[in-house]
């Protein structure tokens, strides 16, 4: 098979290693390695410290089980020691990369210049950096990383599955372990909004189990049933979910045994309902209910058991979907996800914003703008501002000015996205942003735009008091300070993880809080007929209360803490509530807006 401009996607996994060359028009081809399409992850380490990888190393085990080591993958990312060698797992994985790179570049010619590898989604900075150097050892260079549930995801997606922009989807990859991810589709892509793994919840589980049950305790070591014996079972579970029964070898002198379906699904369905908890529990996670799901897919060897849709489904109560060839899933994914790093040229115009999306954005626009006229236009002052005579003092909310400021950074962060998009579009621009990048610049510019903003409301409101800039540039700008730097750097982090983009801001603490502000702003600065105090004081605290309740609803994502939080915060701030409050919620709020931010980095971080 001839490709042009070919790629090379790679899936290694904690039991096999699945890789495929595709071309530009989607055709694929999957490299056989050893002889096999999806060579075992397993490892041989000898006296003398030479490593061997994939089907030798099993033959090598029968006559040194001492070097063998089962799955890379399991042993951390630290070093293992094997007859007496001290050996780094990155080398073990490279071994097996290695290979892979060396099939891709018989049936090439060479190694394509593009080439991704697939990491769970779950697996931070340091541990893609590892992998990383172990591609880098194989002589892969520095691939591109996609994350498996975004690949399997697009895979679909590209398939001809109806995935609209803002569209929820639940990926329950089920291999050797389990890992479930939320994702939702942006206009740049799929994002993750939350992931859970159970090392416990896979395939490795269940044929643990499985040999348990079948075999006598002479197959076992240390508590446990040895490799060879796991890979004959396994073999076994594999073949039942297309064969009524089938004959399990195992390594002598235990003689073969028989398994058929039902005992499969009947060791499995404990390790299976493990799973789809873990699923029901990324859905939680996500702050979604299993109604908001446009699709759920598994994915994943594991996946092609009968038992598995029934018990998702049970669990989850929604229809499960097992994909075509679910074990290949997101290697395939990779190999087609073009959209990640196409040129931006070929990015397609942003989607039409529906009414919910504008709406959304309106609202901390409009509240920004009349908190900003409010603060200017219920100033006090001491002298003439008509007669332009410097007054001795301007009583001003500064507060109210720093809120106003944090509403316009959120407005332009949730522009952001669309903003990319648009320069990436710019004839001058083109062919200079990929998917990542556009949002990159977004953010940036979004940032920027902000400052802008801010700096205009000090000086309009400098000009307007008659007095020099300073103080109210301070209260502008200084506020939104550690907001955009933390928002600048998820969207570093987002350059470099492209499936990954910025949650978008929860509307409610924004119009709790925006809302709040501007009623205790008002009630404390409005003149009133003294018997009306009592409904403008009752007015003041509960401006306050709701600014707290907005602060737990935005800090918190758990909703038993949230409820807790609010009712503290709320009735704190209701007994509490004073004029001389006012600079202290503008600086509450910006800690608030900053701790959300930190949030998202330090999620993105683990």
């Amino acid at each position: 098979m001839q490709f042009g401009a070919p790629r090379l996607a790679i899936d290694y996994g904690t039991a096999c290693t699945r890789a495929v060359v595709a071309g530009p028009d989607r055709s694929w081809q999957a490299l056989t390695i050893d002889g096999a399409p999806e060579p075992a992850n397993v490892a041989h380490i000898d006296a003398g410290g030479q490593i061997t990888v994939g089907n030798p190393a099993w033959r090598l085990a029968l006559s040194d089980p001492d070097g063998f080591v089962g799955a890379p993958l399991s042993e951390g990312s630290a070093t293992i020691t094997r007859n007496g060698r001290e050996v780094e797992v990155c080398e073990l994985v490279a071994a097996m990369l290695r290979l892979v790179a060396d099939e891709a570049t018989r049936v090439l010619g060479e190694l394509p210049a593009d080439i991704r590898l697939t990491v769970p989604a779950g697996w931070g900075p340091r541990r893609r950096t590892w992998l990383r150097k172990a591609a880098y050892q194989a002589g892969l260079g520095q691939p591109s990383m996609i994350e498996a549930p975004v690949a399997a995801a697009n895979h679909q997606l590209l398939a001809g599955n109806q995935l609209p922009v803002g569209a929820f989807v639940l990926v329950c990859d089920l291999g050797a372990t389990a890992e479930a991810s939320v994702l939702r589709r942006g206009p740049l892509g799929f994002e993750v909004l939350s992931t859970l793994a159970d090392a416990h919840a896979g395939g490795q589980a269940i044929d643990e189990l499985l040999a348990g049950a079948l075999l006598v305790p002479a197959g076992t070591a240390n508590g446990r049933p040895s490799w060879p014996v796991l890979a004959s079972v396994r073999t076994g579970k594999e073949a039942v979910s297309f064969e009524a029964a089938v004959s399990v070898p195992l390594p002598p002198p235990d003689p073969a045994v028989v398994i058929n379906a039902a005992q499969v699904e009947q060791v499995a369905e404990p390790v299976l309902r493990r799973a789809a908890d873990l699923a029901a529990a990324a859905v939680q996670a996500a702050e979604l209910t299993t109604a908001d799901l446009a699709a759920v897919y598994a994915v994943g060897g594991t996946a092609t058991m009968p038992a598995t849709q029934r018990i998702l489904q049970e669990r989850l109560a929604v229809a499960v979907q097992t994909v075509a060839m679910p074990g290949a899933a997101a290697v395939l994914g990779a190999a087609d996800a073009a959209g990640t790093t196409a040129a931006a040229g070929d990015v397609a115009p942003p989607p039409a914003p529906t009414l919910r999306g504008l709406l959304a954005l309106l609202v901390p626009g409009v509240l920004s703008l009349t908190l900003f006229t409010h603060f200017v236009f219920s100033a006090e002052f001491s002298g003439s501002r008509v007669l332009h005579l410097r007054p001795w003092w301007v009583w001003a909310n500064y507060g109210e000015l720093a809120i106003a400021g944090l509403l316009a950074l959120i407005v332009c962060l949730g522009f952001g996205p669309l903003a990319g998009t648009i320069l990436a579009r710019d004839q001058r621009l083109r062919g200079r942003f990929d998917g990542a990048g556009q949002l990159s610049a977004g953010m940036f510019t979004a940032v920027a735009v902000t400052a802008a903003i801010c700096a205009v409301y000090a000086v309009l409101a400098s000009l307007y008091f008659v007095l020099p800039f300073g103080l109210q540039l301070r209260w502008a700008l200084l506020p939104i300070l550690p907001a955009a730097l933390l928002a600048l750097a998820v969207t570093v982090l987002v350059r470099r993880r492209p499936a990954v983009l910025a949650e978008s801001f929860p509307m409610l603490p924004v119009l709790l809080i925006g809302g709040g502000d501007l009623l205790f702003a008002y009630t404390i600065s409005s003149r009133h007929l003294p018997w009306l105090h009592v409904l403008y004081l009752v007015g003041e605290r509960a401006g306050v209360a709701l600014v707290g309740v907005g602060i737990a609803i935005l800090l918190l994502r758990i909703v038993l803490l949230r409820a807790i939080a609010a009712v503290i915060l709320g009735g704190l701030g209701f007994f509490i509530a004073d004029y001389r409050m006012s600079n202290v919620l503008g600086v509450a709020v910006a800690l608030a807006v900053a701790g959300w931010w930190a949030q998202r980095l330090w999620s993105m971080l683990r």
